[in-house]
């Protein structure tokens, strides 16, 4: 978000106190901010792109590497198209047309391109394409190579008796899109798959004793070290064999959603043992190939669903990494000798790496529990009251839970755009004070909220009791407050973890008690499907503005682990397993707005509560009204907006407002006010007068409608319409324009303009035109403001369309307001034009 800058002459009367000293005006000294890595990773891709297109030759990228040295013909222009198409061009883009053309005209030949043109295929969507990919996923398995006794061992070059890890990769990536595409590849295939990764992972020992970590070796018939890319395939092979397999050991019941064998999986001992390797031994580089190695690591990362392997945040390392290695010159990414200097493969595995790796999160699943790091490596230790003698952990025992919903949520909600879901493990992170000058742990937290808010819902759910270190209590309050929404769930109705998960959030928010959501609540009505009779136990916790988390005591996860319950049609689910797909669609309809997810490493900057540093007695400081028939409806507003315009408009600012009713006798010692509400204003006759007396008298009034009901909507409305009827009978809330009558700027406008605050594009939800209930999108609308002038000066100016419950945060699909960044600015500039004498 750009500063916006006061121009010189603007003095920033900070008016809190009657009798207080306004802080002399001063220019603010030029701040170089650093560009966000979300934005250099776009840059990057971007200039990537333009590389790649610039070497292409008569639409191919054939080139000396790989198809004359390695007689892999088409592999190089398959992996440059794979790269464009997943960087976002379309398949007619005239970069990729004539590639695509290319690799339709090749016959099956090589392991690795054949595998390469079924991703491609796979990606470009076209429906004329069926045929080649299922031609090259029967070639595919035609070719495996087995040994004297029919035993599965792996994929190579067609001269070579022997397998490698590597082709067996790629053969396995071949298969898996050709699934996707809708390909019917034969469970058998899976399942050898399954059995030959587990069956050749080798057990790591120091001095004879094994460390319990996993590995696996380019050849599995030599004797030599762990490869890192090899054993991230290894893992990888596992995870995407049973996603292949797509068929659940769980033993559900269908009327109940209880599992018989909860979080029992085949290949968790095998995979969990090659990720605690790949821990120990992160790193992207590589003897052969780095870049081979780092769109490997992606591979793995996106697949598991982690966003720590070990105690590496790998795409955001990944990203600083490869940002660095670009030439700026030509948009390049490479380094080294060999493959690594092959500047179209490694440029083309670095935008594979950056453009997978940054699809946006809309659902991250909580990982809880105990939790020890040894080493750079790191073990889950179970309770001992709960001993999980499978290897099933009780945070996660549904594996595809959450993959599940984020396909599901992004066809029936967001038309079938790429989203990812990811594990976030605090438990992996330092959150103490570094000392020596460094940052505190709660700047720690408020850093790794900021970056957990790119992705809108939390998700958690469990078996046994559900206890958190304080550091992650303090993450799990401050995601909620910040505008972050949760859905919990007791995984097979655990009533143990039901209990303490209730208590857990009691504890973070006394004031806040889960109740059961009302057959009114606007989850059950966004889209048909589901009842409240399907599910009548739900339970919500409301906060401000909001239900801010939703939880069920009753099984869901056991439907949303098996992809066998996701209704082809959302609209008439056919049992309770299709009903809880529905339930879950409309929650996150609800707790996203229908806004889709800023890309991955997007972040929010959060303040520090009560920390007001830099400010004299004569700071400014908002006052806020606490009503007396309704909660505060946004309670961290206004500290996200005197934060906002702390840095960008270098005002000294208090980020705590004063919290008082509006008969107090104090108001008259604030000349901003704030006034947000959704139920009908009930001011009796002397609140009234309070506020209006202070308005004579140099204070500002800003109201807005909270997020509610569309009902509630209009009854607030009408009723602080007819509040201002009393408080000023003889004058009517106008529209505030762009140019008064005489044809001048007005005012705030113009001091919005000067402090580079654009309001003439803003996004909000407003009424549909029959006034039957909110827009289903937020679209592109100048700002609409209304106020009350008196001797010249705006003394109310109302929104109708939400600001406060924006500025903390929090988005719903029935809300009828702004978004947040939109919502910011307009603010600011109402508080920049109180300050105007």
């Amino acid at each position: 978000m750009s500063r916006f800058v006061l121009p010189l002459g603007f003095v920033a009367l900070a008016v809190c106190i009657v009798g207080m000293p306004a802080p002399a005006a001063r220019a603010a000294p030029p701040v170089r901010v650093e560009e966000e890595l979300v934005d250099r990773v776009r840059k990057t891709i971007d200039n990537g792109v333009r590389y790649l297109k610039k070497q292409s030759r008569d639409g191919t990228w054939e080139g000396i590497v790989l198809s004359q040295l390695a007689s892999m013909e088409g592999g190089q222009t398959a992996l440059a198209t794979l790269a464009l198409l997943n960087c976002g061009l379309k398949h007619d883009d005239p970069a990729v047309a004539p590639a695509l053309k290319y690799l339709r005209e090749l016959p099956p030949v090589k392991t690795y391109v054949v595998a390469l043109q079924n991703l491609v295929f796979a990606e470009a969507r076209q429906l004329k394409d069926l045929p080649l990919i299922e031609r090259n996923a029967t070639w595919l398995v035609t070719q495996a190579k087995r040994d004297k006794d029919g035993q599965l061992i792996g994929w190579s070059y067609p001269m070579n008796d022997f397998a490698d890890n590597s082709n067996t990769q790629y053969a396995l990536l071949g298969l898996y899109a050709a699934k996707q595409a809708g390909i019917k590849i034969d469970d058998k295939v899976w399942r050898e798959i399954q059995a030959f990764y587990t069956r050749t992972q080798r057990p790591e020992m120091v001095a004879e004793v094994p460390t319990g970590r996993g590995y696996w070796t380019y050849y599995n018939h030599e004797e030599r070290g762990g490869s890192i890319s090899m054993t991230v395939a290894g893992v990888c092979g596992l995870l995407i064999a049973g996603m292949g397999l797509d068929q659940s050991g769980q033993e559900l019941d269908p009327a109940t959603g209880v599992a018989k064998k909860c979080g029992i999986y085949p290949e968790n001992a095998a995979v969990a043992k090659g990720m605690k390797w790949v821990a120990e031994y992160f790193t992207f580089e590589s003897a052969k190939s780095s870049f081979y190695n780092i769109y490997g690591m992606e591979r793995l990362g996106r697949i598991s669903g982690q966003r720590f392997i070990g105690i590496h945040d790998w795409y955001r390392e990944g990203c600083e990494l490869l940002v660095k290695l670009q030439d700026p010159t030509d948009g390049s990414i490479t380094r080294g000798k060999g493959i690594d200097g092959a500047t179209i493969l490694s440029t083309s595995f670095a935008l594979l790496f950056l453009s997978k790796g940054r699809t946006p999160v809309l659902i991250s699943k909580f990982a809880w529990g105990d939790f020890q790091v040894s080493g750079k490596g790191s073990v889950e230790v179970p309770p001992n009251k709960f001993p999980t003698p499978n290897g099933e952990v009780n945070w996660n025992r549904k594996h595809n839970d959450t993959r599940h919903l984020v396909d599901f949520c992004s066809k029936e909600l967001f038309n079938g755009v790429p989203l990812s879901w990811q594990v976030y493990d605090a438990r992996r992170r330092d959150f103490g004070n570094d000392g020596n000058g460094g940052r505190s742990g709660k700047e720690k937290i408020l850093e790794e909220v900021g970056s957990l808010l790119q992705s809108p819902v939390l998700y958690l759910n469990g078996h046994g009791p559900f206890v958190l270190s304080p550091a992650q209590e303090e993450i799990l309050k401050t995601y909620i407050e910040e505008g972050g929404f949760l859905i919990a769930e007791a995984c097979c109705g655990d009533p143990v973890f039901a209990k303490s998960f209730k208590a857990m959030m009691l504890q973070l928010f006394p004031d806040n008690k889960f109740r059961v959501m009302s057959p009114e609540h606007a989850i059950w009505k966004i889209f048909p499907g589901v009842l409240p009779t399907d599910f009548p136990d739900v339970e919500v916790m409301e906060r401000g503005c909001r239900t801010v988390a939703v939880f069920s005591p009753s099984p869901l996860a056991g439907f949303w682990e098996e992809a066998k319950y996701m209704p082809k049609d959302g609209k008439n689910p056919a049992n309770k397993g299709e009903k809880a797909y529905c339930l879950a669609r409309n929650i996150v309809a609800y707790a996203t707005g229908l806004e889709l997810p800023k890309p991955k490493l997007s972040t929010t900057k959060l303040q520090v509560k009560g920390a007001e540093t830099g400010v004299t007695r004569s700071h400014f400081k908002a006052l806020q009204f606490k009503l007396t028939n309704e909660a505060e409806p946004a309670p961290d507003a206004m500290k996200n907006l005197m934060g906002y315009l702390r840095d960008n408009a270098r005002l000294d600012v208090a980020l705590n407002s004063a919290v008082l009713a509006p008969f107090d006798e104090q108001v008259s010692n604030f000349k901003f006010m704030y006034m947000h509400a959704r139920k009908p204003l009930e001011l009796g006759e002397g609140a009234i007068e309070n506020i209006q007396s202070n308005l004579q008298t140099g204070g500002l009034l800003l109201a807005d409608a909270a997020c509610g009901g569309y009902d509630q909507w209009k009854a607030f409305d009408a009723s602080f319409r007819a509040t201002c009827v009393k408080m000023f009978p003889d004058r009517k809330l106008v529209v505030i324009t762009e140019k008064t009558d005489d044809g001048k700027e007005d005012p705030l406008f113009k001091i919005a303009r000067e402090a580079g605050i654009n309001l003439k594009n803003t996004r909000c939800r407003r009424e549909l035109a029959d006034g039957k209930g909110p827009e289903p999108e937020m679209r592109n609308y100048p700002v609409l403001l209304e106020g009350i002038k008196i001797d010249g000066r705006w003394v109310v100016v109302y929104s109708k369309y939400d600001i406060g419950c924006a500025i903390e945060g929090h988005k719903a699909a029935d809300c009828l307001g702004y978004d947040k960044e939109s919502a910011l600015r307009i603010a600011a500039a109402v508080v920049l034009y109180s300050l105007k004498r």
